[in-house]
């Protein structure tokens, strides 16, 4: 992904990119998110002809039939009363140099490059688990590498969203005529899971520090007993 990035950014090759080589394919992209928001009617008729710019015309009803009725109402215990939309726009490069491209290329090879990371730890500390030494100093590590990992790279992945909007390099949108218009939207934003999952580990690897401390305690015991006792 990365060499496509950069060859995409030297001109090489444009986006979208879908190179076959044999039994393996390249397949990638740039996105933009954008939205679209609005009211949803809380009466309206089925004979108006309204603007559809207006609100939805989005009726939940208290029972299963809507009924016959010309005329619509919102009478369900709960009422939409707005209606979110939210999708990409996909983007075609003309080749050579574009911040948009660069700043994406960068956000989605920081966040492989997290997930492969964190992969290669848990495989160390599996090995490190089935070689017997579960708690050891090395085995801190990985677990505390874990949880830093999972922590930078969710801020990371919030910085480099918001830096990856269009608006943020200077591109506008024009649209026409009535009807539902897209909006950008950035796609930033902190995930607090993933935050409260690396704080998790790294209360995690203080176990494993704890359990090192006392394996480690109990080492010199077993390695001085008296074997004619044992």
């Amino acid at each position: 992904m990365v060499v496509t990035g950069a060859l995409a950014l030297t001109g090489r090759v444009t986006y979208p990119v879908d190179v076959g080589l044999g039994p393996f394919s390249i397949q990638d992209g740039v996105s933009v998110p954008v939205g679209f928001a609005a009211d949803v009617c809380q009466k309206a008729s089925v004979w108006e002809q309204a603007d559809p710019s207006d609100c939805l015309r989005f009726f939940m009803h208290a029972d299963s039939a809507p009924g016959n009725s010309g005329v619509h109402v919102q009478d369900a215990d709960v009422q939409p009363i707005s209606a979110t939309l939210t999708g990409t726009v996909e983007l075609a490069t003309t080749g050579g140099w574009s911040p948009l491209v660069a700043i994406s290329v960068a956000r989605n090879a920081v966040g492989l490059a997290v997930v492969s990371a964190v992969l290669m730890l848990i495989w160390r500390l599996l090995a490190n688990a089935a070689a017997g030494d579960f708690f050891s100093v090395r085995a801190v590590r990985y677990v505390r590498g874990i949880g830093w990992l999972l922590i930078v790279g969710c801020v990371l992945e919030a910085i480099l969203g918001l830096l990856a909007t269009a608006a943020q390099h200077g591109y506008s949108i024009q649209q026409f005529g009535t009807g539902a218009h897209l909006a950008l939207r950035a796609d930033g934003g902190f995930d607090f899971l993933q935050l409260a999952l690396g704080g998790l580990v790294l209360l995690l690897a203080e176990l494993f520090r704890r359990g090192a401390i006392i394996e480690t305690e109990h080492r010199p015991s077993d390695a001085h007993r008296d074997p004619a006792r044992s």
